[in-house]
């Protein structure tokens, strides 16, 4: 009677754990993943520490679904990296990095960043700001 019971209580587990897949929102892991993609296509090589979704929400632009994940990050940066971010004037690397003057960073600098990514839904999955399905 035991075994049958914790058999039942496994199907039904399963099916629930099941039938939350492929709709689920991005998380830590896929915002990181973008973050980094968007790093090394912006030619910085730094490296994330850490990465943290703070908070996340759901948008409805007519049909269109989106999702926004505000996160906060460590970055840490290659020797001498320099940002050129004083007269960047559309969302850039500069935004992503959380720095609005020129700076540069010294080797193994570690910079807290925080921002928001964006996600638009499709039949593939979530696209992200770096053009991948999620």
């Amino acid at each position: 009677m035991v075994i049958k019971n914790v058999r039942y209580l496994l199907a039904v587990a399963a099916t629930i754990a099941l039938a939350g897949c492929g709709d689920h929102q991005p998380g830590d892991a896929t915002g990181s993943k973008v973050l980094s993609n968007i790093i090394q296509k912006n030619g910085v090589g730094a490296k994330i520490v850490s990465f943290k979704k703070v908070q996340g929400r759901e948008v409805k632009h007519g049909n269109t679904e989106a999702f926004e994940l505000m996160y906060e990050a460590e970055i840490m940066f290659p020797e001498g990296y320099e940002a050129k971010c004083h007269d960047e004037k559309e969302r850039g690397i500069c935004a992503f990095l959380s720095v609005n003057e020129d700076r540069t960073f010294a080797k193994s600098e570690v910079t807290t960043s925080e921002g928001t990514l964006h996600f638009v839904k499709s039949d593939k999955g979530w696209v992200a700001e770096d053009n991948n399905a999620y």
